[in-house]
């Protein structure tokens, strides 16, 4: 019998494991996805500018089909969790920006911690990703494609 895989699921198998980061490029796309009013992608449709290299990206792969291999996926690096999507066929681009207070809650220090302290902190930094409520999370900026 097969079971098809949830959207979290395939991202997760996809970038091999689950930390901080996945879940905010998961957030931040199925965001993007809603905000562009796609529901489903088959095709590559939308391209992903985002502002630092992170596992995020990942994400974009699965959710938004973008990927670097097609031209769809770019980054320019300036270490900030800023992130252009762009359709086809819009005359508009969608700037999703999370919020500086929520990466600073999601990337405390785990080097000195024990395998279980690292766990527990991660699982804590997914549960504030994933439920965060979204003005809180980030911002979202609709604007003319330049």
């Amino acid at each position: 019998m097969c079971i098809e895989k949830t959207p979290w699921e395939q991202v997760i198998e996809f970038h091999g494991h689950t930390c901080a980061e996945i879940a905010l490029g998961y957030r931040v796309a199925q965001i993007a996805n809603r905000e562009l009013g796609v529901s489903e992608i088959i095709e590559p449709l939308i391209k992903v500018t985002a502002y630092t290299h992170s596992c995020a990206l990942d994400a974009f792969q699965i959710i938004n089909r973008a990927t670097y291999g097609r031209n769809y996926l770019f980054v320019v690096e300036q270490n900030i969790h800023s992130y252009v999507f762009q359709t086809k066929d819009s005359a508009e681009e969608l700037q999703i920006t999370v919020r500086s207070e929520i990466i600073e809650q999601v990337t405390e220090a785990v080097e000195s911690l024990s395998s279980r302290e690292r766990q527990a902190k991660t699982l804590e930094a997914i549960k504030i990703i994933l439920g965060t409520e979204e003005t809180q999370f980030c911002e979202v900026k609709h604007k003319p494609q330049p």
